[in-house]
């Protein structure tokens, strides 16, 4: 039997992002359900606040264009996450970037280790824009020449605001909305053989899709590993700063997201530990992701497969690629044994690979003591991670794994953002003639300042380009 019915359960950012992209890029044929299933606006908060570069593509494919973003929310653009007192004083800026220069065969930050250059900021455009408070499109010129053409951005968004932003752009005639409220589901012979509204009525489909946040109401396997918990709330008024800063504290950490007319702010903090200070609205989760998010004729997406901490855009990161996953799987028959078996193989890959980059935050000296970090630091250090920043601090040598969804460039920034400097380099660097070398970092660093210093703030661009759009429309 072909797939003809696709049931989406949830009322939250993954179900809202899940319903559009389907209705977008599914067959005209397919019908698509919607069945609310409890309230996930405070299981989205950990979705966090800030997007990679990869939401546009997405985001376009849904249908969601960035003239939607600029007009119709308060999400601001993001040149990354400045992260503060993270351990021994360590602060750094975890900025977006395209590949860095490959010269001669030898990747860019090799050079560096060879000169002894102190970082690799002085190179990274995005990171000396934030530090300036200004923005503007990077340039995708043939060749890539511009100083900020290696330059990438992503969003900063409030969860709520984002979704909001998915279900206006979905086409009214592609979603029939289910009226009633979830009950429970029918389960035979392993797989969903219908929901069950609170009016006492079943609903059945070919295809489920679990969107419901961390309750997962048609999963089962809950994630084992620590809690956390986190709150909330809004601040009126915001420089619009072009980056999210994330700051360590004795009880965890701290973030102040800059939206259009407001800052977001966060505190994460261990469950039994709360962070009295902050105030808004609450919520707690066990991170960690399930072994089988494909199970029979169900699909569990987002939080409801898997919760990751928003120390990093990953949480967003994931939910992209959980959903385009899915539509590049929609099965053809009502036999999902294959597609469910390519669906968690790739899920795990994906998760475990972010979940890489989310550990190697503490697995470094001079953190805070408390419940909080040493839950954090209790965890075992995967050996993927630990063959990483040895061969790293070694040779400079980047270990990558297939389809990483952090690139080599944001691992070289988070290694040397976190004081990690190579012992050794690449010999092959020794090619090049020294002073060559260091005249050409001197160029390409004198170039990014003097082209961020022509950049305007980033309040007055997108000031700018809302009247420039409006006028486009009108």
């Amino acid at each position: 039997m072909a797939v003809r019915r696709i049931l989406v359960c949830g009322d939250g950012l993954a179900a809202q992002m899940a319903l559009t992209a389907l209705a977008r890029q599914v067959a005209p044929d397919t019908a698509i359900l919607w069945v609310r299933a409890g309230d996930q606006r405070d299981g989205d908060l950990l979705y966090g606040s800030v997007t990679g570069p990869s939401a546009y593509g997405f985001n376009l494919a849904a249908g969601v264009d960035e003239r939607q973003l600029v007009l119709g929310s308060d999400a601001a653009f993001s040149w990354g996450t400045r992260y503060a007192a993270w351990g021994a004083g360590r602060s750094w800026m975890q900025a977006f970037a395209l590949p860095f220069p490959v010269i001669d065969g030898v990747v860019f930050h090799q050079y560096l280790a060879r000169t002894g250059a102190g970082g690799i900021d002085p190179y990274v455009a995005g990171l000396q824009a934030a530090r300036r408070g200004v923005f503007v499109h990077p340039p995708r010129e043939a060749g890539g020449q511009h100083p900020l053409a290696r330059a990438e951005y992503g969003y900063q968004v409030d969860p709520a605001d984002y979704a909001a932003l998915f279900a206006a752009a979905r086409p009214a005639d592609r979603v029939e909305v289910v009226e009633g409220a979830f009950a429970g589901a029918e389960v035979a012979g392993g797989r969903i053989a219908g929901i069950r509204l609170d009016d006492g009525r079943m609903v059945t489909a070919d295809l489920y899709i679990d969107a419901s946040g961390p309750a997962a109401v048609l999963g089962s396997g809950a994630p084992d590993g620590r809690r956390i918990g986190m709150a909330v709330r809004n601040e009126a008024g915001a420089d619009e700063a072009p980056l999210r800063t994330v700051t360590a504290t004795a009880l965890g950490w701290q973030s102040a997201t800059p939206l259009k007319g407001r800052t977001l702010h966060a505190s994460v903090y261990a469950p039994d530990r709360p962070d009295e200070g902050a105030l808004g609205r609450r919520v707690e989760a066990t991170l960690g992701r399930r072994a089988q998010p494909w199970v029979g004729n169900c699909v569990a997406i987002g939080q409801a497969a898997g919760v990751v901490e928003p120390l990093t855009p990953a949480p967003m990161l994931l939910l992209e690629r959980d959903i385009e996953r899915l539509l590049s799987l929609i099965p053809v028959t009502d036999d999902c044994a294959v597609e469910a078996a390519e669906y968690n193989r790739r899920f795990a890959d994906d998760y475990d690979h972010a979940d890489l980059f989310q550990r190697a935050f503490f697995a470094v000296d001079g953190l805070p003591d408390g419940p909080y970090w040493d839950a954090a630091r209790a965890e075992q250090v995967p050996e993927k991670l630990a063959r990483k920043i040895s061969l790293f601090g070694n040779r400079g040598l980047l270990v990558a794994y297939d389809l990483e969804p952090f690139h080599p460039e944001d691992w070289i920034i988070l290694h040397l953002g976190m004081g990690r400097r190579p012992r050794r380099y690449d010999r092959l660097a020794d090619r090049a003639d020294k002073a060559q070398v260091a005249q050409f970092l001197t160029g390409m660093a004198r170039e990014i300042e003097r082209a961020v210093e022509t950049l305007p703030p980033a309040r007055v661009y997108r000031q700018q380009l809302e009247q420039f759009l409006r006028k486009a429309a009108s």
